[in-house]
């Protein structure tokens, strides 16, 4: 969590509007800087330091004490203020930018008067220029820190086109640095002051025009972020056409286009409507199935991910003739590989959890042909344990009476290829045995 402290000097020594750099304060500061930056541990070969005066600081629980407040420049890197409190020890350390940044919240906050750290955000332009060449800095404010993470976070202008959020690394953190575009911060309730939203808009129109080269970008916003995958998923509008998604990396490289019809748990899109583009999908879902040999009227549908080596869109459906379900693997436009579709009971078998068709009707089903079965079972649960060669499904049912089975559930669903007691299956070589604990512990009350 990135963090704003504030570094404010005492009421009534308005420092920030009074303080002026002469030769004695430089004199002063020239003095006594070296052996504060030792102190402070501030990287920093002094160029210049003036000496900015006395005041008092307020820490947390509201005890006051005296602290002496110094400047220094420095030969490379950003410039400083230094408080020393009473004691010799360092109270406070901030770079220009930040001391900028808090006086231009608070005017009683101490800023930077140095000739070399008047342009206190000419320091940013290295770490910038590594992660955004086109960028000449011209302007930058502090947003944060997280000392944990070891990052300091700040908004930067640049001369031409777009600024953007610096997320700077410190010496020893475990993380990069960063240069994220401005709708970054939206999600974060936080408007950028260097850039406006269309030159935010403007600097990743690269990445609609490889979705959709006839696309006329009228709006856009960052859907959220994976940070564990390092990707970003945006949403474009188009003033000629239907929008859709973006999935990119962090850096900026294009990845995949996402229809607004397949936004699923990312949409619904706000720049197109998307109830229409859903009801047509239904339509031409119906008929790939239709050409799978699977009868299905899709009421519902849930695209899950895509299958990058592939090419493929895992998607889930509903429809009234299908009562356990239908998902699968679908090639998109480009894709050599064929279609692969299969119902929940497969799909739960190979790890597919599905959310369109309740884990309560596939267990009635299970149910009732254990019963049909002639088996004291009310079925409670089931463990389904992979697929048999005949595109059945290998199932552990436990009953509630902890009498438990393992079943071969026949590829027409409705009965069973197969089903034996746990104690039976346990002694089988090389059969699927019960897991469920206590399953299959069932003692008869009849005495011999």
């Amino acid at each position: 969590m990135v963090a704003a402290a504030v570094l404010v000097m005492g009421a009534g020594q308005a420092l920030a509007a009074d303080v002026k750099v002469t030769d004695k304060t430089r004199a002063k500061g020239m003095a006594d800087a070296p052996a504060l930056l030792t102190t402070s541990g501030v990287p920093c070969q002094l160029s210049d330091a003036h000496f900015i005066g006395e005041s008092t600081a307020t820490a947390t629980d509201g005890k006051k004490s005296k602290i002496v407040v110094y400047e220094v420049a420095c030969q490379a890197g950003p410039g400083y203020i230094l408080a020393k409190n009473a004691d010799g020890t360092i109270a406070t350390t901030f770079n220009c930018t930040q001391a900028w940044s808090q006086n231009a919240i608070d005017p009683k906050a101490t800023k930077c008067l140095l000739p070399a750290n008047v342009n206190h955000y000419a320091w940013l332009q290295e770490p910038v220029q590594k992660l955004s060449t086109a960028c000449t800095v011209n302007n930058a404010r502090w947003l944060g820190s997280s000392d944990e993470a070891k990052i300091d976070r700040y908004e930067v202008g640049c001369a031409a086109g777009a600024g953007g959020i610096l997320d700077l690394a410190r010496a020893g953190s475990a993380n990069t640095s960063t240069f994220d575009n401005c709708l970054v911060m939206e999600l974060k309730k936080v408007t950028c002051q260097f850039t406006t939203r269309e030159q935010a808009i403007a600097a990743i129109k690269p990445l609609a025009q490889k979705a959709s080269a006839s696309c006329q970008v009228n709006n856009s916003r960052l859907i959220g972020r994976v940070t564990a995958d390092n990707e970003d998923y945006y949403e474009f509008g188009c003033a000629n056409e239907a929008g859709f998604l973006v999935r990119a990396k962090t850096n900026g490289d294009y990845l995949a286009k996402i229809s607004c019809a397949n936004a699923g748990t990312l949409g619904p899109c706000q720049y197109t409507d998307s109830a229409s583009l859903v009801a047509g999908q239904n339509a031409t879902y119906t008929a790939t199935l239709k050409q799978a040999g699977i009868n299905c009227t899709v009421e519902a549908y849930n695209v899950v991910g895509t299958q990058t080596q592939t090419n493929r869109d895992f998607v889930e459906f509903k429809c009234p003739e299908q009562a356990f379900g239908v998902m699968g693997f679908f090639p998109n436009e480009g894709s050599t590989a064929k279609a692969d579709v299969f119902d929940c009971y497969t799909g739960i078998a190979r790890k597919r959890e599905c959310t369109l068709t309740p884990a309560t009707v596939l267990l009635a089903n299970l149910d009732a042909l254990a019963k049909a079965d002639k088996k004291d079972c009310d079925v409670q649960e089931a463990r389904y344990a992979g697929l048999t060669d005949t595109d059945g499904v290998l199932v552990e049912l436990a009953c509630s009476n902890k009498r438990g089975y393992i079943a071969a559930l026949a590829k027409s669903r409705k009965t069973f290829e197969d089903i034996i007691a746990c104690n039976i299956a346990k002694n089988r070589a090389g059969y699927e045995t019960c897991k469920i604990p206590g399953n299959g512990t069932y003692v008869s009350d009849v005495k011999p």
